[in-house]
């Protein structure tokens, strides 16, 4: 679908709020050669306190929208493979509904996610056995160490959309379909929760969306709020 209103900024929606961890939380940097770290494979953080990397809820967000977009079963909403370098579903000005809310190589996103800096938390570490995954038992000897954010830590959460109204909607096609994309999103976020970080497949990482709010920002002035909602009542 052709989306070529990025030229100027008619509309900003900010969402803010808090993420909260249901389950213990882990998004490492890797290994560590300080000796100040009580594991080998710490937590990233930003002045001493986890964060939770915008990168990663995008790509998060970007995953579960896909999901949707194909779910619905339309051929109409295709959804382009971004792994696929010889891919042209989104060319020529027309771009699948993913692309045009996250972005694509030649298409900017329209939107934009912090960081999200943990305001109350506790790290614990829990020490783990190696598994051989040929045989499905333990390996004898092969211990490590992991820390993690314990549940019920709250982390700041900030969104950006440009140029799409979520709260009062959009008539083009295009725009009223990213529309219902992105409340299918937070919708998502704030009922059911996705899995962010490492060891998702045991259960780590489930994260909510509460006391979110949802800012309406207009043209030609864009540092006054001009509508300000909670965001219960923009997903009815």
């Amino acid at each position: 679908m052709s989306c070529a209103d990025l030229d100027k900024i008619t509309k900003i929606v900010k969402i803010e709020g808090v993420l909260i961890n249901e389950t213990p939380l882990r998004i490492g940097y890797g290994k560590s050669q300080s000796f100040t770290e009580p594991t080998d494979n710490p937590i990233i953080k930003r002045d001493g306190k986890p964060i939770i990397p915008g990168s990663s809820l995008k790509g998060a967000f970007r995953s579960l929208v896909e999901s949707y977009i194909k779910s619905l079963g339309n051929e109409k909403y295709i959804v382009c493979d971004l792994a696929d370098k010889d891919c042209e579903s989104c060319s020529n000005d027309r771009y699948c509904i993913p692309c045009i809310l996250f972005g694509f190589k030649d298409l900017a996103s329209r939107v934009y996610i912090l960081d999200s800096i943990a305001q109350k938390y506790t790290i614990s570490q829990r020490t783990m056995v190696a598994i051989n995954r040929v045989f499905g038992g333990q390996m004898p000897g092969h211990l490590y160490t992991l820390d993690f954010v314990e549940p019920n830590a709250e982390f700041s959460f900030t969104m950006y959309i440009y140029n799409l109204d979520i709260i009062n909607g959009e008539k083009e096609e295009w725009k009223e379909k990213s529309v219902e994309a992105l409340k299918f999103l937070l919708k998502y976020l704030t009922k059911e929760g996705i899995f962010i970080g490492a060891r998702k497949s045991v259960g780590f990482g489930l994260i909510k969306l509460v006391k979110a709010n949802v800012t309406l920002y207009e043209a030609p002035d864009l540092t006054t709020p001009k509508l300000t909602k909670r965001l219960e009542e923009v997903l009815q």
